[in-house]
């Protein structure tokens, strides 16, 4: 161990997010270890902040303490289309696109019986509850072209059938087996210009 225990810690934690290797973590603890006092404050409280946040109690983006996130919270929006999304990111990725102006929700996940991952532990009746309780008339899925996330998609089709809701399935200019968060802008415009009603329409 050649770095202070606390830089080795934080390389450790880093190294173990999805994406980030133990260099490429290193190479981020120590940009951060010469930042300018000033900038290092601003860091280690957001850092601090990171204890406050929690799941949108309405959607599961990230919000502060409990609240509703920036997204329900925008009178702005279209509040009768909601996007089913897997991950925040994902929702991340479809709000730089610049053009979806609905509400999200994030299921948290896949459906997933080789994970041991059922409908039940996923927010899915979140979904359902928020369509009956706030008037939506619309969903869009956008899952990534998994298994699982083909799986999940037919469960969710499975119900929103019965409800009177219009669904949309985002197209498949995102090949099988990739996934949204990593996409490139154009190809998830054209997926979105693509979806596809798939249940409630004429």
């Amino acid at each position: 161990m050649i770095y202070p225990e606390n830089l080795e810690l934080l390389i450790e934690y880093l190294s173990e997010v999805p994406g980030i290797s133990e260099r490429a973590a290193e190479r981020a603890v120590l940009l951060l270890s010469k930042l300018p006092e000033e900038r290092k404050r601003v860091v280690i409280n957001a850092l601090r902040e990171l204890e406050e946040v929690t799941p949108c109690p309405e959607c599961g983006l990230p919000s502060s303490s409990g609240q509703l996130c920036r997204i329900c919270s925008d009178e702005e929006r279209d509040r009768k289309v909601v996007c089913v999304v897997e991950q925040p990111r994902d929702a991340l990725s479809i709000e730089k696109l610049g053009e979806f102006n609905g509400l999200y929700h994030v299921l948290g996940g896949v459906i997933s019986p080789l994970e041991d991952v059922s409908p039940e532990d996923l927010n899915i009746e979140k979904l359902f509850s928020r369509i009956k309780e706030r008037g939506i008339e619309s969903v869009i899925i956008a899952l990534n072209p998994t298994v699982e996330g083909e799986a999940t998609s037919k469960f969710l089709l499975d119900r929103l059938s019965k409800m009177g809701v219009k669904v949309y399935r985002i197209g498949y200019g995102i090949p099988y087996g990739g996934t949204i968060d990593a996409s490139d802008e154009l190809t998830l415009r054209k997926a979105f210009e693509d979806k596809k009603l798939i249940s409630g329409g004429e």
